[in-house]
């Protein structure tokens, strides 16, 4: 679960963010949806601590993100960027690109969860043969 109150983040002078709050159930999609320059990444990025200066609170799966180390983090929230040309090999089959996290995280049958979370978004196994 991912928990967000008040979240005001700033870049110098100017505020980036000002009192977001949400909250995201685990096993829930989300889409964080806003015009471009409207904060959306950059909430993300003070999620993954990426953000130096911001004030509120950040709870993933109950820890309070400032005094978590980061690595703790990563295992549990993966930052999807905006631009897929940017975030996918475009030689990496997309069941590889998800597996080999699957590997890295020693979370076990990665092939065959691989073929589930693409038919939980509606795609197919054959999927995970294509390219981005």
């Amino acid at each position: 679960m991912i928990q967000i109150d008040n979240l005001t983040v700033r870049f110098g002078q100017a505020t980036a963010v000002k009192n977001a709050s949400f909250q995201v159930a685990a096993g829930e999609s989300f889409g964080l949806v806003g015009e471009s320059g409207s904060g959306k990444s950059t909430v993300l990025r003070a999620v993954m601590g990426l953000v130096p200066d911001w004030s509120g609170s950040i709870l993933v799966d109950g820890l309070d993100t400032r005094r978590t180390p980061r690595r703790n983090l990563i295992a549990r929230v993966q930052m999807v960027f905006q631009d897929p040309y940017a975030s996918l090999h475009p030689r990496y089959p997309v069941g590889e690109a998800l597996a080999e996290v699957m590997r890295i995280n020693r979370i076990p049958n990665s092939e065959r969860r691989t073929v589930e979370l693409l038919e939980l978004i509606g795609l197919t196994a054959a999927h995970r043969f294509r390219f981005p």
